[in-house]
């Protein structure tokens, strides 16, 4: 999944480098560049959500993290592990349930007509995906292979 929101990143940056050259040199703009690149940024960040979890990557704040017992700590990482996976999982069901409207309603994007309830959708598997991440960081802290808030392997 990270490949991908890197290869997405990487396209919209030669979209966008294309589109400045034919609107300054040629006077004759891509059109939809705009619109793939708002839909693009959403994906990239749908996309290395779930890698970005499961290497620990998201902040943490650990000033009193550090002082609790080993015991503790990795009762707190899988109660947060789960929370977040809690969390993902909800906001996946209602980001689904929004694509459902969108294309129930048949909303579409303006310049290329992308239905937008397909692209919500999409974002909701990506978060489920989030979500199971976080369920096996769970998994694995419980087994005590995964350590504290910073993710050390032991």
């Amino acid at each position: 999944m990270v490949v991908i929101a890197g290869s997405l990143a990487t396209a919209m940056m030669l979209a966008t480098f294309a589109n400045v050259v034919m609107r300054y040199i040629f006077r004759s703009p891509i059109s939809g560049v705009f619109e793939l690149t708002e839909i693009g940024m959403g994906l990239v960040v749908f996309f290395a959500l779930p890698g970005m979890i499961r290497r620990r990557g998201n902040i943490s704040v650990t000033v009193l993290f550090d002082r609790f017992p080993a015991a503790l700590r990795r009762g707190a990482t899988v109660a947060t592990d789960l929370l977040g996976g809690a969390l993902c999982a909800f906001i996946a069901w209602r980001i689904w349930l929004q694509g459902e409207r969108m294309l129930r309603v048949g909303e579409v994007s303006m310049e290329l007509r992308i239905p937008k309830g397909l692209v919500a959708q999409s974002m909701a598997a990506l978060m489920a995906a989030a979500a199971l991440a976080f369920t096996i960081c769970a998994v694995e802290a419980l087994r005590g292979r995964i350590g504290g808030a910073t993710g050390q392997v032991r």
